[in-house]
């Protein structure tokens, strides 16, 4: 392990991470256990094929979704291969799975040894795509919170806060010091191309969570609203980025949220721990598999960085 990257596994952070991993599996047994309690799972063995294809076809698009917007974004940095984007997001999503949430450590690790990056490159490059996503999934939940309407006032209101937030990272562009030190960062935002680019696959990312919620609720034949479809899909996507594991948290909060929203009266407990697991499920049999088929891609890609990295340093002597 290099000086770059034994900070990613310190002792501090390792035991955070595994703590967090051992709250998210509690929680995920809970909602099982509820779940299961409420039985009703009927609606899953006899669900017509036609709702599972669509249920893991949303991940698949969504996964598209989510590399392509790290990969524009990367480019004002660094030219990074599409194809190599897609593999990498895809590994990292199945990798976060794991007690430790190994899934942005494999990322780092790629990219600075693969693609030649620094760290404070990437940080600079993940930032913007952290408030990108922060900044959708704020204005698509303002906008329900203001209008409970899914319509062309809520789309008029999503789209302005997201003008205004691309405006105002904007700002920045121009500011000496950003520019000296930003490491690229000033690049990324200084380019109105790729800036609306990336908000709108990730509008459009959100746009998959929330066909996938609408789905997972049309197997279990519960009948939501397009707003409560939306406020969980948002729930959904915010859980999952909590950094302790991608286990447990996600599905206790959406069922959490659900139950709040007071959607199914009595039934609402086991109805909505049931949709909370086949939601993440319809993530979990696409990230999973497929992030474990590419993990021979991963090895070797190491493999090679490594072995010209040290090629070019035996080339390096007089």
């Amino acid at each position: 392990m290099n000086d770059d990257t034994r900070a990613l596994f310190s002792p501090g952070k390792l035991a955070v991470q595994l703590v967090g991993f051992a709250v998210g599996a509690a929680l995920l047994v809970l909602v099982i256990r509820n779940a299961i309690q409420g039985g009703g799972w009927d609606h899953v063995a006899q669900a017509s094929p036609t709702l599972l294809a669509a249920l893991l076809g949303c991940t698949v698009i969504s996964a598209g979704l989510n590399g392509a917007s790290f990969w524009v974004t990367a480019q004002p940095v660094r030219r990074v291969p599409f194809r190599a984007m897609q593999r990498i997001n895809l590994v990292a999503n199945m990798l976060n799975y794991a007690p430790i949430r190994l899934g942005a450590i494999a990322r780092v690790l790629y990219h600075v040894r693969v693609d030649g990056f620094t760290l404070l490159q990437i940080g600079a490059w993940f930032s913007v795509v952290a408030y990108i996503l922060v900044l959708g999934v704020a204005s698509c939940a303002v906008a329900t919170i203001v209008h409970f309407r899914v319509d062309w006032i809520w789309g008029l209101l999503v789209t302005a806060q997201m003008l205004l937030g691309i405006l105002a990272i904007r700002m920045f562009a121009g500011v000496p010091l950003i520019e000296k030190h930003g490491r690229g960062f000033d690049r990324i935002i200084g380019d109105r191309a790729i800036l609306w680019s990336a908000a709108g696959l990730r509008a459009a990312d959100l746009v998959m969570y929330t066909a996938r919620m609408a789905v997972a609720a049309a197997i279990l034949d519960i009948d939501l609203s397009p707003p409560q479809i939306v406020i969980l899909a948002i729930v959904a996507l915010s859980a999952s980025l909590i950094p302790f594991g991608r286990v447990g948290f996600r599905e206790f909060c959406v069922a959490a949220v659900a139950e709040r929203l007071n959607l199914l009266g009595s039934e609402v407990d086991a109805n909505m721990n049931q949709l909370a697991l086949m939601e993440s499920a319809g993530e979990a049999m696409v990230y999973i598999p497929l992030g474990i088929l590419l993990l021979p891609w991963l090895r070797r890609q190491l493999r090679s960085s490594e072995t010209r990295r040290a090629t070019e340093g035996d080339g390096d002597g007089p």
